[in-house]
């Protein structure tokens, strides 16, 4: 059976260059990883670890551009015919040539990840997980391309088997057989570095995007089906999803479980956690689910500002939604300030909440969320096309749904599970920019409805990291079910005791 990602899951980014350190953290999965050695494999699966290699669809590396010079040839193409750059690796360059854009619907780019994907199995992992996996749709996304010839053709090829009659009427298109996209796309007359902008009011414009999404989709379908015939075997396989973005969740019904760069605003300190909040609750509507980590940017800051206990917050908030926060053992920095670096988060700080993680399984794992933040019906099952995804987004959206506050500070997030154990996490939100801590809550009042869970409550328990577990009395009145909490330092789980 194939392995999925549980709510108590402690997920590694990359491995650890400590060993010591998976056992510090009581690590099940190393998710991102690099091609593993048959005997890294080997002690990884003894160790309990779930070990993934990973393959990229971004780029080509020094060593092999200059190894294999008819990869030049494979690069994302602009309307110009020029290579489209990476955003962020402008400045990077392997004897004079930057980082461009693979195009993954030129034959050579795509041999290429397939090279390297064999490579990536030769350690004979339980795992692969792809690393930009949108490949040219992300080129499409950035700078408007590709136009090289591979992609016209497989365009033209789309609009023929499904693009509406109306949609090609309205772009003056007699018969999509012979039609030139790159040709249509330079009549327009729109500027090379405004071709997205000038395109996107245009009849093809969202075609063209979401061809290029579905075929991004098509490689990881692809990419995955032969790492499981290598290794022959049943394997996971992931996708760098970096959600709420829209455009990452075509690949989603592939994959068996997501990883996410998702941003968090480490700069704005808890004024943007509304962003991951979105991003949890995009994956438990999608059914995959989802290990997070913040964005290169939000991990230069932490680094840069000693910024730890924000950390300890993003953890609280991604299992308290039902899903995971990568380990900061080791995790990548960017910032145009600094440049590329690396934040090795302190074990004494974030292994203890880990710690707390594993303890409380049983309060995690097969639970789904109720109230505001529950999933609603009737959602999409793919995403392949603009309107499914924008009817997918709609729904979620539908009044404005946010976390249950309790008084300033914090926020309740109610989980039911199938056998009638209801349980409301309450992350304290709280934190001072100035002294980068977490200011914990005391007194805390959580009301919740009384239809919410069906039940009646007598006593609750509370657990929380670094304390002992304790008992309170549930009070019932004005439709409400209210427990009050002495403290509340960073989360809380409370665990509702009930009577027929």
């Amino acid at each position: 059976m194939k392995r999925t990602l549980k709510h108590d899951d402690v997920v590694f980014m990359f491995s650890a260059s400590d060993p010591g350190a998976y056992a510090k953290y009581g690590a099940t999965v190393v998710a991102w990883g690099a091609p593993h050695s048959l005997n890294d494999t080997k002690r990884l699966t003894e160790m309990g670890i779930h070990a993934v290699s990973s393959i990229s669809c971004q780029t080509v590396g020094a060593h092999d551009l200059h190894a294999h010079p008819d990869l030049i040839e494979a690069f994302a193409r602009d309307i110009d015919g020029n290579p489209i750059p990476v955003p962020g690796l402008e400045h990077h360059t392997v004897q004079g040539t930057p980082y461009y854009y693979g195009c993954t619907n030129h034959p050579t780019f795509r041999s290429f990840i397939r090279k390297k994907l064999c490579e990536a199995m030769m350690g004979n992992p339980s795992g692969l997980h792809i690393d930009s996996h949108l490949g040219t749709a992300e080129a499409a996304l950035s700078s408007g391309g590709c136009f090289c010839d591979f992609c016209m053709r497989a365009f033209r090829e789309h609009l023929s088997a499904k693009t509406r009659p109306e949609l090609l009427a309205a772009a003056g298109i007699a018969s999509p057989d012979a039609f030139d996209f790159r040709k249509y796309v330079k009549n327009l007359n729109i500027p090379r570095d405004a071709v997205n902008n000038g395109l996107s009011g245009q009849p093809l414009y969202q075609e063209f995007m979401d061809f290029q999404l579905v075929r991004a989709a098509d490689n990881v379908a692809s990419l995955g089906r032969i790492a499981q015939e290598i290794a022959d075997r049943p394997v996971t396989l992931s996708v760098n999803a970096c959600l709420p973005n829209l455009e990452h969740i075509v690949a989603a019904p592939q994959c068996t479980y997501l990883l996410g760069e998702v941003e968090h605003g480490a700069a704005a300190g808890n004024k943007n956690l509304h962003v991951p909040v979105k991003a949890y609750l995009m994956a438990e509507a999608i059914g995959r689910p989802l290990a997070a980590t913040a964005s290169m940017a939000d991990w230069a800051f932490v680094k840069d500002n000693n910024a730890d206990q924000l950390v300890c917050l993003w953890i609280a908030l991604a299992y308290a939604c039902g899903q995971r926060f990568m380990v900061p053992n080791r995790v990548r920095c960017f910032s145009k300030e600094t440049g590329p670096a690396w934040y090795c988060g302190p074990s004494s700080t974030f292994s203890p909440l880990y710690a707390f993680i594993k303890k409380h399984a049983s309060l995690l794992n097969d639970f789904f969320p109720v109230g505001p933040l529950s999933v609603p019906e009737c959602l999409p099952s793919s995403f392949e096309t603009h309107e499914k995804r924008q009817r997918f987004a709609h729904a979620l959206e539908k009044g404005n749904p946010s976390p249950i506050q309790a008084g300033e500070g914090a926020w309740v997030f109610p989980r039911c599970r199938k056998d009638g154990l209801n349980v409301a996490h309450v992350v304290n939100i709280t934190y001072d920019d100035v002294r980068k801590k977490n200011i914990p809550r005391t007194n805390l009042k959580i009301s919740l409805p009384e239809n919410l869970f069906n039940r009646n409550f007598d006593t609750a328990t509370v657990h929380a990291c670094g304390r002992e577990p304790v008992k309170v009395p549930v009070e019932a009145s004005d439709g409400k079910v209210s427990v009050v909490l002495d403290e509340v330092a960073l989360w809380s789980i409370i665990a509702f005791e009930y009577w027929q």
